[in-house]
């Protein structure tokens, strides 16, 4: 028998029996994980945010939270800051709430479960967005959308403005036309009222 006491002595052991055909024992000793993966919650500033962590089938003699925006990690202070709040449900869970989000709460944070003989971690990543954000899509879509109409309405002006100009042609060159007819009859009668004159005489 084969007695664990301290995390230096975790890892993996194997066991020989000698009989006709040698047989293999390996066995692996480790604290357990937690294997959960999450996708980045993002949240908006001002909102409040609920961090969960859970170690299934195992309950953990303690739970840390840590926070970090770079390499180093920096404990959750708790006691120091009403910004957060640590509890939990079960011994095997542990919840971190944060409120009054602020651009600078964005980054990696990290739940630590401690067992006797070690501790095993897991990573959540926090996006805090402003709401200008969103805004700012709406406000270019929006923008979009007056410019296709601007340019719809001044192709329409456009097109009804030569309409117009080409209907104005038209119709002088009708007078025009009407006027040459005119002056092609008075002429095509004044010699023949000459004509009549002279054979008076």
């Amino acid at each position: 028998m084969f007695t664990i006491v301290n995390s230096e002595q975790m890892g993996s052991y194997s066991c020989f029996f000698e009989e006709k055909k040698e047989q293999r024992g390996t066995f692996n000793f480790k604290v357990p994980e937690l294997h959960e993966k999450k996708k980045p919650l993002i949240t908006y500033v001002g909102d409040s945010v609920v961090l969960m962590c859970k170690c299934q089938d195992c309950f953990p003699l303690n739970w840390t939270w840590y926070s970090s925006n770079g390499s180093v990690q920096v404990p959750v202070g708790v006691p120091m800051n009403n910004k957060y709040v640590i509890n939990g449900k079960n011994a095997n869970e542990t919840r971190l709430k944060i409120m009054q989000l602020s651009e600078e709460d964005q980054g990696s944070y990290w739940c630590h479960a401690i067992f006797q003989l070690g501790e095993s971690e897991e990573h959540i990543e926090i996006v805090v967005l402003s709401y200008w954000v969103p805004l700012k899509a709406f406000l270019g879509i929006a923008a979009e959308v007056v410019l296709l109409v601007a340019i719809i309405l001044l192709c329409e002006m456009y097109t009804q403005k030569k309409k117009k100009h080409s209907d104005d042609g038209k119709e002088f060159e009708q007078i025009e036309q009407l006027k040459s007819d005119d002056s092609n009859g008075i002429e095509n009668n004044a010699p023949r009222h000459r004509k009549n004159e002279s054979v008076g005489q």
